[in-house]
């Protein structure tokens, strides 16, 4: 979906593989003809595309109850999901792979130099309140991203803004500094730093949609429950259940409301991927994206049902180098990556659905990674030992952490016993549901921790800005000043050749230095029913319901 911590990180995210699975309700008509047979676990009920509430609804799984639903704080795949529904940008994601469309906006300018964007709005954008959507909405919910102490790990995304690093680092407080002003309600000026042709992607992201501020101001954190939310995109929250479900209805003030062809989305929390596959077997839900197990893929590859699409992403594995002497060391971090086997990874336990990771950045236009990360268990032994640790003896039990997924625990596992027979490491596995793993990982309360990412925009500085140091994304405790220099360099330099050579300068640092351990690049494996109309391949994995609609 997103880029996004994850997967989280549009952001996902995000591929945290906690990711959404989008379904219909389904009579017995409804059911596909998969292979698997079991129970669903209760968690979503039979019908027909109209529900006990006689609407033609749209029932949706999650893995796990969103971290929160302000998308100021936000940054993971299940919370994105529910995001690019009830919110909306200047901006917003296209049903498929491609340049963003409109949202709240309906028309724009560019300066000559390329820095300053002018924005109209729609004069028929509204909150769900019936309040009218204004340039001063957006304003006010960018300010508050970027005030200094505001717990955002995407408030860097902001600095693209003129002036906006050193507002939200407190080094300016005069707010009028900054590169954002408004025209009058419907005209929103931006100035940036340097030119950016991806600025309509950036605005296409959670972190910069706008907040109700009447709403925000009187309920303070609570603004987010069912009772006091004001949105403006397409569906606005009707109810929530913590690990039950949430429900959505159409925004009736949203000024696309006759596109919309589903009524209501149900959202179940469900949080293993075989009840949630055994729903989608059952008719129960009908979009099953990401997180099918393993275990269970030979089933279903070559069924109508099945779909692998494009997925700007990168499965790896963070290290904590504060969490001990020995995982501070770059020459344990690179033995631990080197004794890992990736194409066996990829290519049989994960039966070839992803590709073995070589670096960070996954294969996009514009970027040849410089990395080749490799096999080679003798040289990691070689290094672990000059690193004070031979054989492994010495080196302190470390736990790897990931979040509940059986894909994520087989891989887990196979790591655990490669480090223990090629390296002579004792490893301890844990897992966490989604909020807590979030948490342990921001806290940097672990030593090693399952992570993916899912490209923001369509340019490497999504992948590699999120490790300079201090960002909100990074959490391993790593920073090089000259890795930074270079994703600074590469986000003003407008020569393309040399922005490049930056670029691909900084993926060799950070592979080098070894904070994180890439295994595979994703792709996107969907279960969709054959009545689902309107869910296009993205190499984001971002899917709007506002597209799609039900046979």
């Amino acid at each position: 979906m997103m880029s996004g911590k994850l997967l989280g990180s549009l952001m996902w995210l995000p591929l945290v593989v906690a990711l959404l699975a989008l379904a219909a309700c389904g009579g017995d008509k409804a059911k596909t003809d998969g292979p698997d047979k079991g129970k669903s676990g209760g968690a979503a009920t039979k019908g027909d595309n109209k529900a006990s509430s006689g609407k033609k609804t749209l029932n949706i799984a999650v893995a796990g109850d969103p971290e929160t639903l302000d998308v100021g704080k936000m940054s993971g795949a299940p919370e994105g999901r529910v995001a690019f529904n009830v919110f909306e940008g200047l901006w917003m994601p296209a049903a498929e792979t491609g340049k963003p469309v409109y949202g709240a906006a309906e028309s724009h300018t560019v300066s000559e130099d390329g820095k300053t964007w002018t924005i109209t709005l729609r004069k028929d954008a509204k909150w769900s309140n019936g309040d009218p959507v204004t340039s001063e909405d957006f304003a006010y919910a960018w300010k508050r991203v970027a005030t200094p102490g505001f717990d955002a790990d995407y408030a860097e995304f902001m600095d693209f803004i003129d002036g906006m690093e050193a507002y939200r680092k407190g080094e300016e407080k005069d707010w009028t500094k900054v590169g954002v002003k408004t025209d009058g309600p419907q005209t929103l000026k931006v100035t940036l730093k340097n030119p950016t042709p991806f600025f309509p992607e950036l605005m296409a992201f959670y972190t910069f949609f706008p907040v109700h501020k009447a709403s925000v101001e009187k309920h303070g954190d609570a603004w987010t429950k069912p009772e006091n939310i004001v949105s403006n995109g397409p569906y606005k929250l009707n109810e929530y259940k913590l690990q039950q479900h949430m429900i959505l209805g159409q925004n009736d003030n949203y000024w696309d409301k006759a596109a919309l062809k589903i009524e209501e989305i149900k959202i179940f929390i469900i949080k293993d991927n075989i009840s949630m596959l055994n729903a989608f077997r059952e008719g129960k839900i009908d979009i099953m994206a990401g997180g099918i197990p393993i275990s269970k893929l030979p089933q279903w590859k070559g069924k109508p049902e099945f779909r692998l699409d494009p997925l700007l992403g990168t499965y790896y594995y963070r290290v904590n180098i504060k969490a001990n002497e020995a995982l501070g060391k770059k020459e344990v971090r690179q033995a631990l990556a080197m004794a890992i086997d990736r194409t066996s990874l990829a290519k049989r336990t994960m039966k070839g659905l992803y590709d073995p990771a070589n670096g960070f950045v996954p294969p996009m236009p514009g970027f040849k990674n410089p990395s080749d990360l490799k096999y080679d268990p003798k040289k990691a032994r070689e290094m672990l030992a000059a690193a004070g640790y031979p054989k492994g003896e010495g080196f302190p039990s470390i736990t790897v952490l990931f979040n509940s997924d059986e894909n994520h625990k087989l891989i887990a596992e196979i790591i655990q016993d490669t480090w223990k027979r090629e390296l002579g490491i004792d490893v301890k596995l844990e897992n966490k549901e989604w909020k807590t793993y979030l948490a342990s990982i921001d806290k940097l309360n672990y030593d090693v921790a399952r992570a993916g990412w899912i490209g923001d925009y369509n340019d490497a500085t999504t992948f590699l800005g999120i490790f300079t140091t201090g960002n909100g994304n990074n959490d391993t405790g790593w920073g090089n000043p000259e890795y930074d220099k270079l994703i600074n360099g590469a986000y003003a330099e407008v020569d393309e050749a040399k922005r490049r050579k930056m670029l691909e300068d900084a993926e060799k640092i950070l592979m080098d230095d070894m904070p994180i351990i890439p295994i595979y690049y994703y792709k996107s494996p969907n279960l969709i029913a054959k009545r689902v109309v309107g869910h296009k391949p993205h190499n984001r994995d971002v899917h709007l319901v506002k597209y799609m609609d039900l046979k």
